[in-house]
């Protein structure tokens, strides 16, 4: 039987790391190919759009995504999507603005102004998102204690006191018994079966 490479996390909790790592490699490639073109024509006009383009559609688009990936519980519910979208989206917009006032004129400057305030957006809906998972991890998990009568028996708990002596099998099937209890605890006392 064949196991699959893949982590086996919870179909859909790790989609929304996938696709903004997906696009983060695509704006990623294209603004090195804008990069290259630039290099080549030794016309460095829009190296500001080349910059914001990598930077923030190449590297945090991809940071975020692969957080996404490496803490699965902070990509649930629909938070993370709108997060995801609304990076995706300026990360677009932000460079395209850049793009259009360095070539058009100050016309096009809303373009960059609200691309900015999209990924600023963005950011802070990640920030919210990793205080909210660092809170959820830190949070101990509620145990009912043994004798709590309202949650019914601890899943530890056993039926039949402990009196220090346990029993083990070796490979072979054989039993022994070993005694736990401190001296303290046997002094005077006989091993109970």
């Amino acid at each position: 039987m064949q196991r699959s490479l893949r982590p086996a996390f919870p179909k859909g909790l790790t989609m929304i790391g996938s696709v903004m790592m997906c696009a983060s490699v695509a704006l990623f490639l294209l603004g090195m190919l804008g990069g290259i073109v630039m290099g080549i024509q030794h016309d460095f006009t829009l190296g500001p759009a080349h910059a914001h383009l990598n930077l923030i559609g190449g590297v945090m688009l991809f940071l975020f995504g692969l957080y996404y990936r490496l803490v699965p519980g902070a990509a649930a519910g629909r938070l993370p999507r709108i997060q995801g979208g609304l990076h995706i989206v300026g990360a677009v917009l932000f460079p395209l603005g850049i793009a259009l006032s360095i070539t058009q004129g100050p016309a096009y400057m809303p373009v960059p102004v609200v691309g900015s305030l999209v990924v600023t957006a963005a950011v802070a809906l990640f920030g919210i998102i990793v205080i909210r998972t660092a809170r959820a991890e830190a949070r101990p998990l509620r145990h009912p204690h043994p004798t709590d009568r309202r949650h019914g028996p601890h899943p530890a708990s056993h039926s039949q006191p402990f009196h220090g002596i346990v029993q083990h099998s070796d490979s072979s099937g054989a039993g022994r018994r070993q005694d736990l209890r401190t001296d303290s605890q046997t002094h005077g006392q006989g091993i109970k079966g």
